[in-house]
């Protein structure tokens, strides 16, 4: 085997240009293979970071009446579990908080959350340095103690580890720093900051969901006995407490609570992919290697006539095809190095769960794995049919032999290259198509020239609704002033952001679209009275708010078109009533304005209804300032209002809107520029592929074709008679591919948006693109036939 090796290699080396166009063509394969797999191995193969992740699973709660699959839990019903629950070695809490660090150096807004003490050592991980929370520092008069995360601590304090017991000073409050959280925690609760998670039973509402609770399983309890009696236990709180009877509880594994079907379903398809690509580039090398072991079969026939046996001349070009393709491996890996930091550069941090992918040990196996299948898969065909020629045919024909096998199989191996390019086109059209829908999509509202940033306000120094409106309304009047501004707004959460917005359930007063008794959920949020002129949300009916809308008058409400119709149908809602359920305050609808997609660019605009921001603001706002020009120049100006106002509070978030529309459509941009990139690719292959075997069966029939011009043909005759031959290839190949993409197309219908995944006019422009590309790759080796001098091409032998 080494002499044989040995061998290969001098033979290769021999033909430099066939050895680098082939290790080229499996370098593309091989490093889209691994790149991709790199970031399927972060989200799906490797285990996540906590002790026993499998026996980890989220507790969500799920109402079918109001068809809500799952949702945060509530303080008082996650009390009421842990009591009762004997499942779980342990359950923990998790909620949502933001931290405004002053006191060492820059005023900074850091994201974070608040833990229940049992969290760290439920997920079964350690802290870099000091403790993680003590039972009973989560009670409401405990001292305040804070973790800090360890990119924090290295970012900000330089590892230095006398921070642990030192005082930081958060949101106004000082908080003693008792840990520094591995990495691994913010997993789980992102974020830099956390503190213990502190439930007051006389101040909470059990229709209040606003945590996330996490359990890990006690050995031996699989999740179907868990969720069986979880469900037992929420029948029977819905006993004790009325207001939750129709809550139930769903288990939700670790793993698809990190990875959505969304995300899974994308990146098996971006694996399906470059699985294609790979196949395709085996192909077109298998050509290459067909190509070249026809002018070998008399080499091999001197080889069988002094003894080599068959299995000694497979394992010759077997060898041969090893060497071609580890050269392909190695400059692959190398490739999907440089692939996988520009992925990293074009995907948003929050894009995927797991942003930590590289070429680790697992990947390297699996480069391996790929480049010694991806040998054995191009260099079987060609090595059998060299190692089977006909010793007799051979050495009677001298140099020339006989083709007509070797014919059959390359013009099969082009044919299925076509196939899987026209199946990966039709693809990369689907998503192409839907993002370009996404981009057109009707917003509701004006994304130009908005900035946005965020403003969280400490709550030991702004207490109450008139303290925190107070400052808000102080804030709107200052930017409204500043010069080349059209206008300042605050909403609880903007359009396609991260703020804090909520789906509720809210029933009607009086005669309605509903069944009596009957709730909806609607998502809300708080928004100050000029949100809507600042957003360029039209008012359809009724009025907007204004700064009389506060706590001592009348409670009212706006709502969009689709709240309206989902509530009171066709009828008037202006003047109507509505509350949430669980809650006795009614409140009264005084203007309705049009939908807007406020949570997702993906979906349909769905109902919504705002509350005054002079009633109920929340100390964490998003700031929305529409200027006359870029939002840029304005930001500075920004920066001084909110430092005038207070100095110690940082601006934070800051993006302009269309960042944000951007940011929302990241992920179906990044499915389809790549699928479209590597589609790309298999075409220029699989056309390479078609001129290849053209160019070589030309090259074969030198003899023919003088033959038929010495008859009489013309070289229009030719010219139709080569493209006839390519074409037939061709379009056998195209048709293959469309049947196939027909049949799989169903997999892209979760990633596709505004479009069906059999559109016809998608399907037409990749016949009609394949069919041109492969026309044009026949063009060249026609020309070239009928171009042959006839005298010359039958005195070749």
């Amino acid at each position: 085997m080494r002499k044989d090796l040995v061998y290969a290699f001098r033979t290769l080396r021999r033909t430099p240009v066939f050895t680098l166009s082939a290790v080229l063509t499996l370098a593309l394969g091989i490093g889209a293979n691994t790149a991709i797999f790199s970031v399927v191995n972060a989200e799906l193969v490797r285990p996540l970071p906590f002790q026993q992740p499998d026996r980890l699973v989220w507790v969500a709660e799920r109402n079918d009446k109001l068809k809500i699959p799952r949702w945060a839990a509530s303080a008082l019903n996650y009390l009421s579990w842990r009591e009762q629950q004997r499942s779980f070695e342990q359950l923990g809490a998790i909620g949502s908080a933001s931290f405004n660090l002053v006191g060492r150096g820059q005023p900074e807004q850091l994201d974070g959350a608040t833990l229940s003490p049992s969290v760290i050592p439920l997920l079964g991980i350690k802290p870099v340095a000091g403790r993680a929370f003590l039972e009973g520092e989560d009670a409401p008069n405990a001292a305040p103690v804070a973790m800090i995360g360890e990119g924090l601590w290295k970012r900000r304090f330089g590892g230095d580890r006398a921070l642990i017991g030192q005082t930081l000073s958060l949101n106004g409050i000082d908080y003693t720093v008792v840990g520094i959280a591995p990495p691994a925690l913010s997993v789980l609760a992102n974020g830099e900051i956390w503190t213990p998670l502190t439930i007051n039973p006389q101040r909470e509402l059990r229709l209040n969901h606003l945590i996330t609770v996490v359990g890990r399983l006690r050995r031996g309890v699989t999740v179907q006995h868990a969720q069986a009696e979880m469900e037992a236990v929420a029948v029977h709180v819905g006993q004790q407490f009325p207001e939750v009877k129709d809550w139930s509880i769903r288990l939700v594994t670790f793993f698809d609570f990190f990875v959505s079907p969304q995300i899974r379903t994308a990146l098996l398809v971006l694996m399906g992919t470059v699985a294609l690509v790979l196949l395709i580039a085996c192909a077109n090398v298998a050509n290459l290697l067909l190509s070249r072991s026809v002018s070998r079969q008399q080499e091999v026939a001197v080889r069988v006539a002094i003894g080599a046996s068959r299995f000694r001349l497979l394992r010759q070009f077997l060898g041969e095809s090893l060497l071609l393709s580890l050269g392909g491996g190695v400059a692959g890996v190398l490739a999907a190095v440089g692939v996988l930091r520009l992925l990293e550069r074009a995907a948003p941090p929050s894009l995927l769960p797991i942003p930590d992918f590289a070429v680790d040990s697992t990947v390297l196996w699996f480069a391996l794995a790929v480049t010694l299948a991806t040998g054995v898969i191009f260099g079987i065909a060609p090595a059998w049919h060299s190692a089977g020629a006909d010793l007799s045919l051979v050495l009677k024909q001298g140099s020339r032999s006989s083709t007509g096998g070797a014919s059959l199989l390359r013009h099969a191996l082009v044919a299925g290259e076509l196939a899987l390019a026209t199946m990966l086109l039709v693809g990369a059209g689907l998503l192409l198509q839907s993002f370009l829908k996404l981009q057109r999509a009707p917003l509701g509202f004006q994304a130009d020239r908005l900035l946005t940033f965020q403003v969280s306000l400490p709550q030991a120094r702004y207490t109450g609704p008139a303290g925190i409106w107070g400052f808000y309304r102080q804030l709107l009047q200052s930017l409204s002033g500043l010069p080349g501004t059209d206008g300042a707004a605050i909403s609880s959460a903007m359009p396609l952001g991260n703020g804090f917005y909520s789906k509720t359930p809210f029933l009607t007063l009086g005669r309605s679209a509903l069944a009596p008794g009957q709730s909806v959920p609607i998502d809300w949020r708080v928004v100050s009275p000029d949100y809507f002129r600042t957003m360029h949300i039209p008012l359809l009916e009724g009025r907007f708010f204004t700064d009389a809308d506060g706590p001592d008058a009348r409670p009212v409400v706006v709502i969009s078109r689709k709240a309206a119709d989902k509530l009171w149908g066709s009828e008037d809602p202006l003047g109507r009533p509505l509350r949430t359920v669980g809650n006795n305050k009614v409140f009264t609808v005084v203007g309705v304005v049009g939908d807007a997609r406020n949570t997702a660019l993906d979906s349909d605009p769905s109902a919504a209804i705002y509350y005054s921001a002079p009633l109920r603001a929340f100390p964490q706002m998003d700031v929305i300032v529409r200027t006359g020009g870029a939002p840029d120049t304005v930001l500075a100006s920004v920066r001084q209002v909110v430092h005038g106002l207070d100095a110690e509070l940082p601006v934070a978030n800051v993006r302009t809107m269309e960042d944000c529309v951007a940011v929302n459509a990241a992920q179906p941009r990044l499915d389809a520029w790549l699928i479209t990139i590597f589609a790309c690719v298999a075409l220029l292959i699989a056309v390479v592929g078609v001129y290849g075997v053209l160019s070589w069966s030309v090259s074969r029939r030198t003899r023919e074709i003088g033959v038929r011009m010495a008859l009489g043909a013309q070289p229009d005759n030719v010219v139709g008679l080569i493209l006839r031959q390519g074409m037939t290839v061709a379009l056998t190949g195209i048709g293959l591919g469309l049947a196939g993409a027909l049949a799989f197309s169903r997999v892209l219908s979760s990633l596709v948006f505004g479009i069906e995944v059999r559109d016809p006019a998608t399907f037409a422009g990749v016949v009609i693109t394949l069919a041109l590309a492969a026309l044009a790759a026949c063009c060249i080796p026609a020309w070239r036939a009928s171009r042959l001098n006839p005298v010359e091409a039958l005195r070749e032998e």
